[in-house]
C-alpha cells in the first residue's frame, strides 16, 4: 500500500514556473520564500509579484536549488512554501451538491503516479470539476511532484481524502449523484452515460482497475471503446476524454437553455 504524502504539517519545497506562478496568484497558501538562479526577464514577473508580498527572493546557483531539487528539474525556481490542505470530505460533498451547477466530481479508488495526479488535477480545472477524491490509502498525497504536474491546477481544485471508497459512493447516491465506474470490460460506451445531471465518475488505479466490491456500488459501468491493438488508455488520458464529454454534454444543454456549466 503507498501511504499519502504531502499535505502534512512541515512547509514543502515547489519547484517550476507554472507552479510557483499560480501559488502566488491563488494566494491559497503562503509562500515562505523563493530561490531562483538569476533574477532575468524569465523570472521577472513572478520575482517583482513576489516582492510586492513581501515574500524573501533568494538568488542561488544552481548547485543549491539542485540540493533542493535532484536531476536540475526545478526550471532555476524553487519555492518553500506551506502544505496544501485537503478539503473534507463531507465539506467537498456539500459543495458539489450546493452548486448552481449539477455535480461532476471524480473519484478514485487508488492513484499512485504523481504525474497521473497531476494531469487530472490540471483537466479537472480546465473541465470545471467540483472536486476530487482521492483514498487515504492506495493513493499518491498532494506532493510537489504533483504540483508541478498540475501546472498549478492544485491550487484551485478541491482535493478530499476518503477512509472508504464504497462509503463514499453511498454517500453520493444518498446526495443524489450517480456514480458511474469507468470499466473495460464494460459494454455501454462512455458517450451514452447522461452527464448532464449530478454525476461522480470513478477511477481504478494504474493498471489494476477499479477494486470489485466497489465497482459494484457505482449504478452503471462504462468504457471507452478500443479500435486499435492496445487494450487501455494511460489513466489520466481515460480521465480527460470522460470529463470533455461532459463539458460537450453540459455546453449542448446550455445552448437548449436547459441549464448551466
Amino acid at each position: 500500500m503507498v501511504q499519502p504524502d504531502g499535505s502534512g504539517d512541515q512547509p514543502e519545497v515547489v519547484y517550476g514556473l507554472h507552479t510557483l506562478r499560480e501559488i502566488l496568484r491563488a494566494n491559497t497558501r503562503p509562500l515562505l520564500r523563493i530561490h531562483v538562479v538569476r533574477p532575468d526577464r524569465q523570472f521577472s514577473d513572478l520575482v517583482q509579484l513576489a516582492r510586492t508580498k513581501r515574500i524573501p527572493i533568494h538568488i542561488d546557483p544552481p548547485a543549491r536549488l539542485d540540493r533542493f531539487v535532484p536531476h536540475g528539474r526545478h526550471q532555476g525556481i524553487v519555492g518553500l512554501v506551506g502544505a496544501k490542505a485537503y478539503t473534507e470530505e463531507q465539506d467537498l460533498l456539500d459543495h458539489a451538491v450546493q452548486h448552481t451547477s449539477p455535480a461532476l466530481l471524480v473519484v478514485f479508488d487508488s492513484i499512485q503516479d504523481p504525474q497521473n495526479l497531476g494531469a487530472v488535477l490540471r483537466t479537472a480545472d480546465a473541465a470545471g470539476v467540483h472536486g476530487v477524491f482521492i483514498p487515504e490509502r492506495r493513493s499518491v498525497g498532494l506532493t510537489a511532484g504533483v504540483a508541478k504536474a498540475s501546472a498549478g491546477a492544485i491550487e484551485y481544485v478541491q482535493v478530499a481524502r476518503s477512509r472508504n471508497t464504497s462509503r463514499l459512493i453511498e454517500k453520493l447516491k444518498d446526495c443524489g449523484v450517480r456514480t458511474y465506474a469507468l470499466d473495460p470490460s464494460a459494454s455501454t460506451p462512455y458517450m451514452a452515460m447522461d452527464l448532464r445531471e449530478p454525476v461522480a465518475l470513478v477511477f481504478g488505479a494504474e493498471g489494476e482497475g477499479i477494486r470489485p466490491g466497489v465497482k459494484k456500488k457505482c449504478d452503471e459501468r462504462v468504457t471507452i471503446p478500443m479500435l486499435g491493438q492496445i487494450e487501455s488508455l494511460n489513466l489520466s488520458v481515460t480521465v480527460a476524454i470522460v470529463l470533455f464529454e461532459a463539458v460537450r454534454q453540459r455546453r449542448e444543454n446550455k445552448g437548449k437553455g436547459e441549464g448551466v456549466i
